[in-house]
């Protein structure tokens, strides 16, 4: 069943997270980003290349 949610409540921020990050150095901050963004493309690669790996009789079980 499909909620219809106001937008307050659709939109909420996680203040701790924000705390964190407005409490960290510029340096800081764009590591984290970059942590985030390799994490994403590793995640994205693999599922990228599960999906092209075509199950053959190695590959069942």
């Amino acid at each position: 069943m499909i909620k219809n949610l106001s937008k307050r409540e659709s939109s909420k921020v996680d203040k701790g997270l924000v705390a964190m990050f407005i409490k960290m150095s510029i340096e800081e901050r764009l590591k984290a980003n970059d942590n985030a963004m390799r994490t994403i493309l590793e995640l994205r690669n693999a599922y990228k290349q599960q999906k092209t790996i075509k199950p053959g009789p190695e590959h069942t079980a």
